[in-house]
């Protein structure tokens, strides 16, 4: 990012009267239980939906990396051993 787009940011997080606050996973870990078994129960049901790129094959390990690196995969990039 330039300066200048840094700048402008900042102005309009000031001018709207917003807060910026980070989130650390970490910070919650007494909700870590909790959080496993909703979403295994998510994920079980279908409510909770991910892609990923499966390549079968350890000796497709390195061309899997460079598809990764150039974007080519969907979601998670796996190698089926």
């Amino acid at each position: 990012m330039k300066t200048s787009c840094i700048n402008r940011s900042i102005g309009l997080l000031i001018g709207r009267r917003l807060r910026l606050q980070g989130f650390i996973v970490s910070d919650h870990g007494d909700l870590a239980p909790e959080f496993e078994e909703k979403m295994t129960d998510w994920l079980k049901t279908g409510q909770v939906a991910y892609d990923e790129t499966i390549v079968d094959g350890i000796d497709n390990a390195v061309d899997a990396f460079l598809g990764m690196m150039r974007g080519e995969n969907t979601g998670k990039m796996l190698v089926r051993v």
